[in-house]
């Protein structure tokens, strides 16, 4: 298997695992909100990006399925497990973050919501993985360059399901978590 092979397997499975968890969590508020977040032009950047063709043909899917009205919104939210670009995971609304009861909590989400766009991050120079338009340069990426930030990304999910079911943040947890996203960023306490 070639490193570009063994990216886009371990990108999927991982893509997988914190698009099931963020998807349970956030439901309970994305369900019953009035205002859809997700906007068609967040499809188009799954479609124009190399990267992320790739992955969506990887894992039996078609990704020129595009609904026109829509992209692949629907009533459930987005029918992609797999091949969202990070922009979709990295945006929380207020109503989630507010509804925190601490900043461990509120730390712990912004920390998941950055998991995706971390583990792509200068896949390629200073590019990330999405971002590198042709095809030809995909095959320059070297995996133990992503599987550093992979291994990062991992062990912040870990520690960010230990928090969420109520465990408290260590100095160890908290190292591993600033990998991803500093702490001092965060509001409130």
């Amino acid at each position: 298997m070639n490193d570009l092979e063994q990216i886009l397997k371990e990108y999927a499975a991982f893509e997988a695992k914190v698009n099931h968890c963020s998807s349970d969590l956030w439901f309970q508020w994305c369900s019953d909100c009035t205002e859809v977040c997700c906007k068609k032009v967040y499809c188009r950047e799954t479609l124009e990006s190399p990267f992320l063709v790739l992955l969506l043909q990887k894992n039996s899917a078609d990704p020129f399925f595009h609904l026109d009205h829509k992209g692949w919104l629907n009533e459930a939210g987005c029918k992609l497990t797999i091949g969202r670009p990070p922009v979709c995971y990295e945006f929380l609304c207020g109503h989630i973050l507010d509804d925190q009861h601490t900043r461990n909590q509120r730390y712990a989400m912004i920390v998941l919501a950055k998991l995706i766009a971390h583990i792509g991050k200068r896949a390629l120079g200073s590019r990330h993985l999405i971002e590198i338009m042709d095809p030809a340069q995909l095959k320059k990426v070297k995996y133990s360059r992503f599987e550093k930030r992979l291994s990062e990304a991992w062990n912040a999910f870990e520690v960010v399901q230990s928090i969420l079911i109520g465990n408290k943040l260590g100095g160890d947890a908290l190292e591993v978590l600033s990998k991803i996203y500093s702490m001092d960023c965060v509001k409130g306490k």
